[in-house]
């Protein structure tokens, strides 16, 4: 990142109170942007909530479908960053819940796409979305952006959908306005602590350590692409700051995957957490119930080409990052503290935090 461009900037993130939003309203208060954010609700335990980062943001709840309110929260907010997190973000919660899916998803993007329609002032916008956004390919090559889009799950088709909506509103809308600047960010599976999401891969592998029980393993075989979230969220930046100042160069998707070698099976990424814990793999295998991607891979050669960006901790440091993350926590460790300090240690030579942070 270029000196103090965060400082003081006006940033929007939607779904702030997530996983990921979580670590990026604390990335973002260290880097020194204002932060706002806007999303449904707090989960109870959630790192949001562990960590009180509502005291970091100007934290506000609201439905990202509320059209009314979330216009008026851009209204008051003025941004100079969007980041569009708010999503419902689970495979198998969109098999429960379809419509909620596909509406959310879908549509809660467009909804917050049409509030800048009329913008005129400088702006970047970033929705993230997913890997899951591709058509499902029966080689195991990676994913580039200009591959056909699709899913044959709610969740994935979903995701594919919130693509077509930024591509269209860029298209109609944006290009015509020199000072917007609208992307889309498709990051792997990012995993890291404070992820408490029931059906998640990291969060039931952890819980079964600390109770030195089994953990059941939909899939064992199934590969992904596992980053940490710093990873994915460090690209995220890197991508606003350049959108900010060059719309036109840098619109429209972008991947950010890890290394071709930190890509591994479920059963893999599972055992290596228990070795990590000096502990033997143990597992039982649960019933799918639902169909996934078996292997899923992504290129992320224009982010590391274009942007200049690369994943910093590869897979042995990330899963060290995160159990160290969780057992801290068990240990009763201050979950802001822990979080600030892996901030710090991502970016030690980025020069670009507060001092308050790590």
């Amino acid at each position: 990142m270029k000196g103090n461009f965060w400082q003081g900037k006006r940033v929007l993130v939607t779904g702030h109170t997530g996983f990921k939003g979580s670590w990026l309203t604390l990335l973002l208060h260290g880097c020194g942007a204002q932060v706002f954010g806007y999303s449904d609700k707090v989960e109870s335990g959630g790192l949001f909530d562990l960590a009180s980062l509502a005291s970091v943001c100007d934290h506000e709840l609201g439905d990202i479908n509320d059209e009314n309110r979330l216009r008026l929260r851009v209204q008051r907010v003025r941004p100079d960053v969007v980041f569009h997190l708010a999503a419902q973000p689970l495979v198998s919660e969109g098999y429960k819940f379809p419509l909620l899916t596909l509406e959310t998803n879908i549509l809660g993007t467009a909804r917050l796409l049409e509030n800048f329609r009329s913008w005129d002032s400088q702006l970047a916008i970033v929705v993230i979305s997913s890997d899951k956004c591709y058509k499902p390919q029966h080689d195991a090559k990676g994913f580039v952006e200009s591959d056909p889009l699709g899913g044959f799950d709610p969740y994935s088709c979903s995701k594919a959908g919130c693509e077509m909506v930024v591509e269209s509103y860029h298209a109609s809308y944006f290009s015509k306005q020199p000072l917007i600047g609208l992307a889309s960010a498709r990051a792997g599976n990012v995993i890291g602590g404070g992820d408490y999401a029931a059906n998640r891969i990291v969060p039931d592998t952890v819980a079964a350590i600390l109770r030195d029980q089994p953990v059941a393993l939909r899939n064992p075989t199934a590969v992904r692409p596992w980053q940490h979230v710093l990873d994915a969220l460090y690209g995220y930046l890197l991508l606003a700051e350049n959108l900010y100042r060059q719309p036109d160069a840098y619109s429209g998707p972008w991947n950010f995957g890890p290394a071709t070698e930190d890509a591994c099976s479920v059963g893999e990424l599972v055992a290596r957490c228990y070795a990590e814990m000096g502990l033997g793999f143990q597992s039982e295998k649960q019933q799918l119930g639902f169909n996934e991607t078996q292997v899923l891979l992504l290129d992320s050669s224009k982010s590391r080409r274009e942007l200049q960006w690369t994943p910093r901790w590869p897979l042995d440091v990330t899963i060290h990052k995160v159990l160290e993350w969780y057992v801290g926590v068990a240990d009763n460790q201050d979950p802001k503290i822990l979080t600030e300090k892996q901030i710090a240690d991502y970016l030690a030579n980025e020069g670009t935090l507060n001092a308050s942070v790590g």
